[in-house]
C-alpha cells in the first residue's frame, strides 16, 4: 500500500489546502487531509495520529492563520515523534512566529504565492523523493495457452472437407458462368456533392480539459490575500479567465502604496554603530532575520543552566558578522548562526 501525503493545514486555509491536495493528486500522489477524510463519528484526534504516523511525508501549508494554530504545533511535534519529513509551502508571505522557527528553521520554503505553477511543480518533486509514484500502467493479460491435450481434427473427416469444398467450387463457377452472360444494369453515378449521411455529421468536438474546478478553488484561495504576487499568481494562470476582470481589479486596489509595519532588528537602529548594523536596518530582510536569530538565542538562553560558552559563541558571530562588506554575506551569517543556537536546543532537549 503506497503512502500518503499528509496535508497540515489551518481549518480557515481549507480552500488553499484543497488546491494543493487537488494538484498532487493530480500529479499522481495521493493525500490526507483532516477536513475531507475524516468520517462523521470518526475519533478526530486519533485519526490525526494514525494519519501522521502511516504518512511518507507532510506538507505544512503555511499562512498567518497556521502561524496562529495551536493545532498545527501538536501535528508538527507528532511529525517530529514520527521521524516524517516536513515540506513547509507558504500561501503568504508571513515570517514565522517563534514557536515556528525552532522547527522550520533548517527547512527550505517553498513560495506558493510567487509562481503556482512552478512552486508546485517544485513540490511534487520534493515529494516525489520521498514517495516515489509507481507506475500506473498495467500490462494486459496474455491470452491463455491452449490446452495441451486438445483434440485433434479425426483424419477421417479430412475427406469430407475435401469434397465439400469441390462442391462449393462447382456451384461458384456455375453462378460466375450465368452472372458474365447478363446485361450490366445502369449505375447511375451520384452528383459530385454528394455526401453520406453518415459523412455529413460532424466530427465530435475533443472535450476541454476540465480545469473550471481548478480555477475556481485557485481563486478561492488567493482573492481574500493581501499579497499582490498571490493575486497575480491567478492572473498568469488564467489570464482570461472567469475571475480575471475581478483580479485585476483587486490587484489594483493593492498595488495602491499604504503603509506597512516592518520588523525592527533586536538593536535600535538609532544607535547603530557601524555600517553593518546600518545596512541591516536598511533591509528588511535583515532585520527580519535578526530577529528571528535573537528570539532563537533567548529560547537557547533559557534552556542551559550555563550561558557563558553560548555567549562567547554569540560574541564570535558578532565579529564574524561584522567583517560582511554585502548583503549576502551577512545573510549567510545569520544562517549560519542560527544552525549553531538550533544545534544548543536539540542538546538540552535530548
Amino acid at each position: 500500500m503506497s503512502k500518503k501525503v499528509f496535508i497540515s493545514h489551518s481549518s480557515k486555509d481549507h480552500k488553499v489546502a484543497m488546491a494543493v491536495c487537488t494538484a498532487l493528486e493530480s500529479r499522481g500522489h495521493s493525500c490526507w487531509m483532516s477536513s475531507r477524510d475524516i468520517m462523521p463519528g470518526e475519533n478526530f484526534q486519533g485519526s490525526i495520529v494514525r494519519a501522521i504516523r502511516e504518512a511518507g511525508v507532510m506538507v505544512l501549508v503555511f499562512s498567518s492563520n497556521a502561524n496562529n494554530s495551536d493545532e498545527i504545533k501538536k501535528e508538527m511535534a507528532l511529525a517530529s515523534q514520527s521521524r516524517k519529513t516536513v515540506i513547509p509551502v507558504r500561501a503568504e508571505d508571513v515570517t514565522p512566529s517563534e514557536d515556528f522557527t525552532y522547527e522550520l528553521a533548517t527547512r527550505q520554503w517553498i513560495d506558493m504565492f510567487i509562481d503556482w505553477e512552478v512552486a508546485i511543480e517544485k513540490l511534487s518533486r520534493q515529494v516525489d523523493t520521498w514517495i516515489p509514484r509507481g507506475e500506473n500502467a498495467r500490462t494486459e493479460s496474455s491470452p491463455p495457452p491452449l490446452a495441451k491435450n486438445q483434440p485433434q481434427p479425426a483424419a477421417s473427416n479430412s475427406g469430407l472437407l475435401v469434397a465439400g469444398l469441390a462442391v462449393l467450387l462447382l456451384i461458384g463457377g456455375a453462378v460466375a458462368f450465368w452472372l458474365s452472360r447478363q446485361p450490366a444494369p445502369a449505375v447511375a453515378s451520384a452528383p459530385p456533392t454528394a455526401v453520406a449521411p453518415q459523412l455529413q455529421a460532424a466530427a465530435p468536438a475533443p472535450a476541454p480539459q476540465d480545469s473550471a474546478r481548478l480555477e475556481s478553488e485557485l481563486w478561492d484561495s488567493v482573492k481574500t490575500s493581501n499579497n499582490p504576487a498571490v493575486v497575480q499568481s491567478y492572473l498568469e494562470k488564467f489570464p482570461n479567465g472567469t475571475f480575471a476582470a475581478v483580479a485585476k481589479a483587486r490587484l489594483e486596489e493593492l498595488n495602491r502604496p499604504v503603509r506597512t509595519v516592518r520588523v525592527q532588528p533586536s538593536f535600535s537602529c538609532a544607535a547603530a554603530v557601524n555600517r553593518v548594523e546600518r545596512a541591516i536596518c536598511a533591509d528588511p530582510g535583515l532585520s527580519a532575520l535578526d530577529a528571528q536569530t535573537a528570539a532563537l538565542y533567548k529560547r537557547a538562553a533559557a534552556n542551559v543552566t550555563d550561558e557563558g560558552p553560548l555567549a562567547s559563541e554569540q560574541s564570535a558571530f558578532v565579529i564574524r558578522r561584522n567583517r560582511c562588506t554585502d548583503a549576502g554575506c551577512i545573510h549567510q551569517s545569520y544562517v549560519e548562526r542560527r544552525d549553531e543556537i538550533a544545534r544548543w536546543l536539540d542538546t538540552e532537549s535530548r
